[in-house]
């Protein structure tokens, strides 16, 4: 590319591509709302959509057969197809995906379905929150240059480890938890809960 931004698109082809493509016209607050705002929305639309049609065709693939090294390597296209578009470090793209796991998580928490909170999502929501901290902790690792920055990504891996250790043991308490519930079942003993 000429220059180091990343190819991004207008407001008004970002609308065009998702009426057209996918049949989706969406209030996002044109003409109200900073256009950066705006065009962010409809760019994570845009993803939405995208991520939404790119899990049919995986579903569709291992439907019909596709090896799983096959599947795996369609990955590295979509890597590639960032590359093309301005965002060169892999890292970094895997990174903003696993932040909007932790956004789109945090979006929906609590599902409103849940009683009170929903210990799946927390834990997920931990999990996700912690793989972005250590993607950012690799990423450090190749830029830090002063003792403070890399003081910093190490702040980032223990936050990392922390979280990655929360959600491991809120997991183990739900494997706990389905294997009290099942318990009773393989027994044939009636559940009175």
């Amino acid at each position: 590319m000429a220059n180091d931004r990343p190819l991004v698109l207008d407001v008004a082809h970002l609308e065009a591509l998702l009426a057209k493509t996918f049949n989706i016209g969406l209030d996002v607050g044109r003409g109200t709302e900073k256009v950066d705002l705006v065009r962010l929305r409809l760019s994570k639309a845009l993803l939405g959509a995208a991520e939404a049609q790119a899990l049919a065709a995986e579903s569709m693939a291992i439907e019909g057969g596709v090896p799983t090294a096959r599947i795996a390597e369609a990955e590295g296209l979509a890597l590639h197809a960032a590359a093309f578009n301005g965002i060169p470090d892999p890292i970094f793209h895997l990174t903003a995906r696993a932040m909007g796991i932790v956004t789109g998580l945090a979006g929906i928490e609590p599902d409103p379905a849940a009683p009170e909170r929903d210990l799946i999502l927390d834990a997920a929501l931990d999990a996700a929150t912690a793989l972005a901290k250590l993607l950012a902790f690799r990423r450090d690792c190749y830029t830090a240059t002063t003792a403070g920055a890399q003081a910093q990504a190490s702040a980032k891996l223990a936050e990392s480890a922390a979280g990655l250790a929360k959600a491991a043991d809120a997991v183990t308490d739900l494997l706990d938890l389905a294997r009290n519930v099942a318990a009773p079942a393989r027994k044939g003993e009636p559940d009175l809960n």
